[in-house]
């Protein structure tokens, strides 16, 4: 690591809101970290615990901690006033029931200067309990993805490659590239919605298989919550980016969207017939599935396999109820 004074600002933003059990984890794994020139803004966005003296306490003893206390707007509403006020040549995010490898910063900040690359980013390890976490210290290299490559992953079925590309969390961004982006209010997908756009702008992105960022599976988010109407904004999400790059003429990149956003829509086809009983909605979401079908081609981030399975459950979507009944629960309710 170079001398201090050549070391850039980087700004750490951790959204807080009820997390009182596992903020000090959190927090602790960014103040220790082995890269100092840290700007660590602890938004509080009106947790009603001990979260608020938490992050006081903290500020208190540390000068790098600036804490923002703001009325309870939601995840982007937080990450949104820490981006403000960050006066970072780069950023990063961690959410409060997570934690960082001690050399997390540090490491995405050299895979952005060996490379020259504008967004770094780093693999996740999830965990339910941290008892059962065992943290290996490891440091894979650094490899340049391709615009294709980073969006194939993005798009992917398989979550242990699109996560860590759909997260916010988990990279290190030049701060400039928020200049005119911001998370959208309200939305309990959030990541879906504005990443693609952050990678989008970025002319060189690299990745390493590294485990730095650990990510608590948490009941209480919105993949571990009954079946609600919060749930369509999946669907929302991807089609926003298909959208995106179709405006843009880019048909290449907003075909990677279809396949995430098949397996959404019937999901929420599934949660609108069966747990809401709303069959106005699952008529419509179904119809967008078999328009949005008709644009699926057997392509290489896609396999033959998955490619059959979504042309048969647009003609026979009762295989999906079928499926639901006798597959592991992976979110929302199995009925």
């Amino acid at each position: 690591m170079n001398s201090l004074k050549k070391d850039p600002l980087i700004s750490v933003i951790v959204p807080i809101y009820k997390v009182e059990r596992y903020l000090n984890a959190c927090v602790d794994s960014i103040v220790n970290q082995t890269y100092s020139n840290l700007e660590i803004i602890l938004v509080d966005d009106g947790s009603p615990d001990r979260c608020p003296e938490i992050c006081d306490e903290y500020a208190r003893h540390d000068n790098r901690i600036k804490v923002i206390h703001q009325e309870n707007g939601g995840l982007s509403a937080a990450r949104n006033s820490g981006i403000d006020v960050a006066r970072g040549e780069f950023l990063t995010f961690i959410d409060s029931d997570d934690f960082v490898a001690k050399n997390y910063v540090e490491l995405l900040y050299d895979g952005t200067l060996k490379f020259d690359a504008d967004i770094s980013i780093a693999s996740f390890c999830t965990f339910t309990k941290e008892d059962e976490l065992e943290i290996q210290s490891n440091e894979l290299p650094f490899v340049e993805i391709t615009r294709d490559e980073c969006f194939r992953r993005y798009g992917s079925l398989n979550a242990e490659l699109s996560m860590p590309f759909i997260s916010a969390c988990n990279k290190l961004y030049k701060k400039d590239f928020f200049a005119l982006i911001r998370f959208p209010i309200g939305k309990l997908y959030e990541d879906a919605f504005t990443t693609y756009k952050l990678l989008d702008k970025a002319k060189k992105i690299v990745f390493t298989p590294s485990k730095l960022y650990f990510y608590r599976i948490n009941p209480q988010s919105i993949l571990g919550q009954p079946f609600n109407k919060k749930h369509f904004e999946m669907v929302e999400a991807f089609r926003s980016g298909f959208e995106f790059f179709n405006q843009k003429g880019d048909y290449e990149a907003a075909s990677m969207f279809i396949p995430p956003l098949l397996m959404r829509s019937i999901y929420c086809w599934w949660g609108a017939k069966t747990i809401l009983k709303d069959k106005k909605t699952a008529t419509k979401i179904l119809n967008d599935y078999r328009n949005n079908c008709r644009n699926l081609k057997y392509r290489k981030q896609i396999t033959l396999l998955w490619y059959i399975i979504f042309k048969l459950i647009s003609l026979c979507p009762w295989l999906y109820i079928w499926y639901r009944k006798f597959s592991p629960t992976y979110f929302g309710d199995r009925r």
